[in-house]
């Protein structure tokens, strides 16, 4: 199946540029480094938060803790920041794809960019209502669990990242047009 799926995955996007996979693949590695340091010293931080909680009989989660930075703070920062530098090294390559079908594009592709924004929001939209379904059943059981205000939730969060990728995926995939036409011109003089 897996060989199936991206055999039709090549049909479809079609040959890879070796210039722009290299310049992808720097990007991939400068993101790799800023999210495995960044997650690193986030995990560091609340380890030493957690050492001096207990070795000092404060427990972090009672209002002894309030001033401590959760670690999710530092760890969502840290993907951001991650997803940022690899996304802006691609673009200041002139491109978002090293595959030629999307590398060689000189306008946006409207129909991707909508496929793009539909996965992006279903997977944050039903991610969304699992992992609150999940955490109320942790919380207050299974006979306390709103189910149609999960669904809900999880159809809002589908539309904020529906939008979110629309918008993103097109302004990057614009961008990287931009950029490739000046690389482009800049070469020819």
């Amino acid at each position: 199946m897996k060989m199936y799926l991206t055999r039709k995955w090549d049909e479809l996007m079609g040959p890879k540029d070796e210039r722009l996979e290299a310049e992808e693949n720097k990007a991939t590695k400068a993101a790799f480094c800023v999210l495995l340091i960044g997650s690193v010293v986030s995990l560091y931080y609340w380890l030493m938060v957690d050492q001096v909680a207990l070795s000092t009989a404060h427990p972090v989660f009672t209002s002894v803790g309030e001033g401590v930075v959760p670690v999710q703070i530092p760890l969502a920062l840290t993907i951001l920041v991650a997803c940022v530098v690899s996304l802006r090294m691609q673009i200041r390559s002139g491109a978002f794809s090293s595959y030629k079908r999307y590398a060689e594009i000189d306008r946006v592709p409207w129909g991707y960019v909508t496929s793009f924004a539909l996965a992006c929001g279903a997977c944050v939209g039903v991610l969304t209502c699992v992992m609150r379904i999940v955490a109320e059943i942790q919380i207050v059981g299974t006979e306390n669990v709103a189910w149609l205000g999960d669904v809900a939730i999880g159809v809002v969060f589908f539309a904020i990242a529906f939008v979110a990728g629309f918008c993103v995926i097109a302004l990057t995939i614009n961008d990287a047009i931009k950029r490739k036409h000046a690389i482009e011109r800049e070469l020819q003089d």
